[in-house]
């Protein structure tokens, strides 16, 4: 008997066709049963390159009798209400961030998962990189001695490939930088070292569209103390891309060219050294989305437990949409106008 969970990818687009689809394929414990677009042809052409004998459709109500979970990487505003869709039937849900644009969305998607006991994960891909794991292990051994505080950059000119174009939309996307790729950053930075107390955000957005530039300063409140840390986003221009946590006896540095390790700049007999720390063994599934699915398909069997939840999904929607209602003006002098000329 085929005991493989039957799975189904709703939206085919930039990121089904580079990481959900590839690391699907892979997986021997799920079999895709349909892939569904609003575009019939760019679902069945999906198909066609992987040679899948799969349904491609249009209307995903069409499969709420014919899987057990689902991969939701629709355009954002349609996470919630199909999320919701699915949860209320009964099938597990994967879905792509934000899983909401809104609080109350989120929190009600999470309320449908815990009702019916499903699994309700979140595509927080990053929290399955290496380095994600390591400098956990860095921060529980106190390796850093007591935190000081945190920079986070990552920043460089728009290049992905989008299929539809709906993240230039706010009705459609919800945000911009911070909610893209700023919440994988707000994550992992929430799940290492707690709540956040305090905040101060600004960006560029004039009121009407979306931000392609923000700073976020944030105070938390967890398991290593009071820690103060910043943020920077850019989709204009090329950032720093890398994470310093500041330690009393040493710091630790990821970079976005390398998420495979972590980097310790400490001081030993007096010299500033640095050491480059891996996993001696990488065991397991390869890639971060395919450990993503397998914790998922795990979590479905009750093998494992959901590393990235919607819970935590929700506190990090509370702190963006915080962010949004309380933005200040990035300053922008070059494009402000001298009050003597403007008179």
């Amino acid at each position: 008997m085929d005991d493989r969970i039957r799975l189904a990818i709703l939206g085919c687009g930039a990121i089904t066709r580079s990481a959900h689809l590839p690391a699907v394929l892979a997986h021997p414990g799920v079999r895709v049963v349909a892939l569904v677009d609003s575009d019939l042809q760019r679902a069945r052409a999906l198909a066609m390159t992987h040679r899948l004998e799969c349904k491609s459709i249009c209307d995903h109500r069409e499969l709420l009798s014919e899987v057990d979970a689902v991969i939701n990487a629709l355009p954002n505003h349609l996470h919630a209400p199909v999320n919701l869709e699915f949860l209320r039937k009964g099938i597990h849900v994967l879905c792509e961030k934000p899983v909401a644009l809104t609080i109350a969305e989120a929190r009600a998607c999470c309320e449908a998962a815990d009702e019916r006991k499903l699994v309700f994960a979140v595509g927080m891909n990053r929290r399955f990189e290496p380095s994600s794991l390591i400098l956990r292990s860095v921060l529980d051994e106190s390796l850093l001695g007591d935190l000081q505080g945190y920079d986070w950059e990552y920043g460089a000119p728009y290049d992905w490939e989008t299929a539809s174009g709906f993240y230039f939309a706010r009705a459609q996307a919800g945000g911009g930088v911070l909610l893209d790729y700023g919440v994988h950053l707000l994550d992992r930075l929430l799940a290492w070292f707690g709540p956040v107390t305090l905040f101060d955000y600004q960006d560029d957005n004039r009121g009407g569209g979306i931000e392609a530039n923000a700073i976020l300063g944030l105070r938390h409140s967890g398991p290593f103390g009071d820690i103060a840390g910043r943020i920077r986003l850019s989709r204009t221009c090329t950032l720093q891309n890398g994470l310093l946590v500041r330690g009393k006896q040493g710091c630790a540095e990821i970079s976005v060219e390398d998420e495979s390790a972590v980097t310790l700049y400490r001081q030993i007999a007096g010299q500033e050294v640095s050491m480059v720390v891996r996993l001696a063994r990488n065991t397991g599934p390869s890639g971060s989305f395919l450990r993503q699915l397998d914790n998922f398909v795990q979590a479905i069997k009750g093998a494992q437990k959901l590393v990235a939840d919607g819970w935590q999904a929700v506190a990090v929607i509370e702190l963006v949409q915080h962010c949004y209602e309380q933005a200040r003006r990035l300053p922008e002098p070059w494009s402000e106008i001298p009050e003597t000329t403007a008179r």
